[in-house]
């Protein structure tokens, strides 16, 4: 029987493993919580007891499983979680956007809600206790209130390129939400196809002086990469106005990218463009189950990591995807770049998205001064590479996440 995660008085708590981070493991290591954060760590039996005289705390024993910091979900749409497995991705990403927007006006607010929360829960269960995600429609936190998961949540910006609509989108600006230690805010503007520049330069703008982080779609398809630069392609008969440029130029033509910044999907790259994002800090987000589900072309990742770049794992939504399960995703990078090492696939579920949302100093790691943003999972080890292998490849069982030191994982954890 797994233990009992019901925690009172909140113990130094040790496992059989503790993987503070992806290069190092601690054998019979463990970890005092107190106020929410990690007040101390140990690396071995005797550490914990002297850090349980230290605490003044008894020692809770989590059994034979490995304790983590909780992995980092760098981009979702939990809006849509209610649209699972009724979009299809049949004839091109176009008309999966045309099904989405069809689908979705037929659900009403309480149904996209409810999906928002099951979401939601899902992560939890899957060891998921951090999401950066993309609110379009303003439900989303009023959706998880009240939930332990931790949430960057991202307001869009999409005015389409039509000036009638650009003034609104700006306005929309000046109402930002105000922040707390779970609900945090950030800005993204949709895609460089789909943003003005006057609302990306607003949104720059906000960014700097609000100092928030951005995130932003971008060389997610061959039409996008065609419309940017040449005005071809089916983009055309919709949008008129081609800059005739990468949206990567405009991004640093208005000061978008910089460490604060995350670019996500990047399945289509210019040559030297890898180079670019490096030198400014920004991050690339991958989003492996939403690239299965398109069936696109092997992700550039080997371009990426040559150049530097700052890497990050996301989900996407459930309608583009089939789960909102990080450890999915870092199977199928694995099964698809199997020359990465499992502890690069770790780190980029964890250490990579937590700097992607800009929260690299508060989760992603197990350190003293950390949130206690915890995920336990079944995992019988004898080295930290056996540990990683099957933490990134075999989708361990989770027994308990903890948001802020408080025991947190939703009681279903079957697939949505």
């Amino acid at each position: 029987m797994p233990p009992r995660l019901t925690l009172v008085g909140m113990p130094v708590l040790t496992a059989r493993w503790v993987l503070p981070d992806p290069d190092q493991a601690w054998p019979g290591g463990g970890v005092w919580i107190e106020a929410g954060r990690i007040r101390g760590t140990a690396k071995d039996a005797a550490g914990v007891r002297r850090l349980a005289r230290r605490a003044g705390a008894r020692v809770r024993d989590l059994g034979d499983a490995v304790l983590t910091a909780g992995l980092v979900n760098a981009h979702s749409h939990l809006e849509l979680h209610a649209l699972a497995g009724r979009v299809s991705a049949g004839g091109g990403f176009g008309a999966w956007i045309a099904r989405l927007l069809e689908v979705r006006a037929t659900c009403g607010d309480d149904v996209l809600s409810a999906g928002a929360r099951k979401g939601a829960d899902r992560m939890l269960a899957t060891g998921t206790t951090t999401v950066g995600d993309i609110d379009s429609l303003g439900l989303t936190l009023a959706a998880l209130r009240g939930h332990p998961l931790r949430v960057r949540a991202y307001r869009e910006l999409l005015d389409a390129r039509d000036p009638a609509r650009t003034k609104a989108a700006v306005a929309g600006l000046s109402r930002m939400p105000r922040g707390s230690s779970r609900r945090l805010p950030g800005l993204a503007p949709h895609a460089p196809f789909t943003v003005s520049e006057d609302l990306l330069a607003a949104a720059a703008r906000v960014a700097r002086t609000s100092k928030l982080p951005v995130t932003i779609h971008w060389a997610e398809t061959a039409a996008e990469v065609a419309w940017m630069r040449e005005g071809s392609g089916p983009l055309s008969a919709l949008l008129q106005g081609s800059p005739r440029t990468s949206g990567l130029t405009l991004f640093e033509r208005h000061g978008l990218l910089g460490p604060s910044t995350s670019l996500v999907h990047g399945n289509l790259p210019g040559r030297g463009e890898p180079g670019r994002i490096a030198a400014t800090g920004a991050t690339v987000v991958h989003c492996p189950g939403c690239h299965a589900f398109f069936d696109r072309e092997p992700f550039p990742l080997a371009r990426y990591r040559r150049a530097g770049v700052p890497l990050a794992l996301g989900t996407d939504s459930a309608a583009s995807n089939g789960d909102v399960d990080l450890r999915r995703e870092m199977a199928l990078l694995r099964s698809t770049h199997p020359g990465l090492a499992p502890k690069e696939v770790w780190r980029m579920a964890t250490i990579g998205s937590a700097h992607a949302l800009g929260l690299g100093r508060h989760v992603g790691r197990i350190a003293t001064g950390m949130r206690a943003d915890l995920a336990l999972f079944e995992r019988n080890a004898r080295s930290l590479r056996d540990l990683l292998d099957g933490l990134t490849a075999s989708m361990p069982p989770v027994r308990g996440t903890w948001v802020d030191g408080r025991p947190s994982t939703a009681p279903d954890v079957s697939a949505s």
